[in-house]
């Protein structure tokens, strides 16, 4: 075990002012939230320290750790009913807008796994090529003559030599280091009149419904829908059109209008995210002394669910994990490994199906009730504390 350091913002990322003050400081926490194979423990922590910008409200991390750090192994490879649902409605919009066109070059910015370029692709063939920039790829959902595959990351020095007809991204913009300069570097390979389509997590929602899946080492900023409409304004994106999907996501589309258009200021949220903020983190304070109590006294077996953010935010805030057994976990990739940070192994859910005497800790964010009815459906008899 050992402690460092990598970038350090000093900056607003979004005005480049020095105007940041500190909120708040989770120590000592995990760069990652892979999973490791059970021999791993050269595990490396990072003060999480949350600031705030006093001119605009952005909340973002000061301390980042190297992106090799952060991305040791795929997390993403387990997809259920809320993300297929998503990805639904999201091929439906694309498809609604691109009706007359044909012959389309399609990039697509971090295509993970290739659950959405398959679902895109499926019957269509009026996408005749799809490039993908994904880094962190071990497995596929499809394999189509049309994908080509970048092994790199989509940054503001990418060169692209292919003339693109439509952009898209699933919840990679909350992932860059910056997003102002990330919205710049897709507008220089637009042409006029052509489609940017996107989807970004509500992280309004999700940060004030205090999920743990919020502001993390991954999720580096707080990027709002004030600030996203900002950003695409001045970089010549007309928003045709946003949908919102339960308090999970946000579905943008924009379309690049080549004009000369008058910047606009970024609006000052600094009051509302501020509370929003030590609301957060008193909640969690609060949450913890109430699991704890439960747990010192449940007489059973004791899982935490989810090997991934939402575990070691709650460890983070002083979850007591002495008698936790281990985590639970659908990814069939993590089982049997441990998260990162801990030595709790990852288990299949179907390790309780025959216990009568379990509870398991849940707080997933969006995924909650889906969660929830699938382990009521392994054992009706568990206990969640939530």
């Amino acid at each position: 075990m050992f402690f460092y350091m990598d970038y350090i913002r000093d900056n607003c990322i979004l005005t480049n002012d020095n105007t940041l003050e500190p909120l708040y400081t989770l120590p000592n926490f995990p760069v990652s939230m892979s999973c490791v194979p059970l021999d791993f423990h050269e595990y490396k922590y990072i003060d999480m320290i949350f600031e705030i910008c006093k001119n605009t409200g952005m909340i973002q991390l000061k301390h980042i750790p190297d992106i090799n750090d952060i991305y040791i192994t795929p997390h993403n490879t387990s997809y259920g009913k809320i993300w297929d649902q998503l990805y639904d409605k999201f091929i439906y919009v694309i498809h609604e807008f691109l009706i007359t066109e044909s012959n389309i070059t399609l990039l697509e910015i971090g295509g993970g796994f290739l659950k959405l370029a398959s679902k895109l692709l499926q019957n269509n063939n009026k996408i005749t090529k799809y490039i993908v920039y994904e880094k962190n790829m071990s497995t596929k959902y499809i394999n189509d003559e049309r994908i080509s595959i970048i092994d790199e990351y989509f940054v503001n020095t990418t060169q692209i030599t292919s003339e693109i007809d439509v952009v898209i991204h699933s919840h990679v913009l909350e992932h860059v280091w910056n997003p102002c300069e990330f919205i710049e570097a897709i507008s220089r390979h637009m042409k006029n009149n052509k489609y940017h389509f996107f989807i970004v997590p509500n992280l309004q929602e999700t940060f004030k419904n205090k999920y743990t899946n919020a502001i993390n080492f991954e999720h580096n900023f707080f990027i709002t829908e004030p600030y996203i409409d900002i950003i695409l304004h001045n970089n010549n994106f007309d928003i045709i059109k946003k949908e919102y999907y339960l308090d999970h996501s946000i579905i943008y589309i924009t379309k690049y209008i080549e004009r000369e258009k008058q910047k606009q200021n970024f609006p000052n949220m600094y009051n509302e995210y501020y509370s929003m903020a030590l609301s957060y983190y008193n909640y969690h304070i609060d949450l913890i002394a109430v699991i704890n109590n439960k747990i010192s006294v449940f007489d059973g077996d004791i899982y935490l669910y989810g090997a991934h953010i939402f575990s070691q935010f709650l460890i983070s805030f002083g979850l007591d994990t002495s008698k936790i057994k281990g985590i639970l976990d659908n990814s069939e990739e993590k089982k049997s490994k441990k998260l990162y940070g801990t030595e709790l192994i990852v288990y299949s859910p179907n390790i309780i199906s025959n216990t009568t005497n379990v509870c398991v800790i849940l707080k997933a964010a969006s995924y909650q009730r889906e969660i929830t009815e699938q382990l009521l459906n392994v054992n009706e008899n568990i206990v969640i504390i939530s």
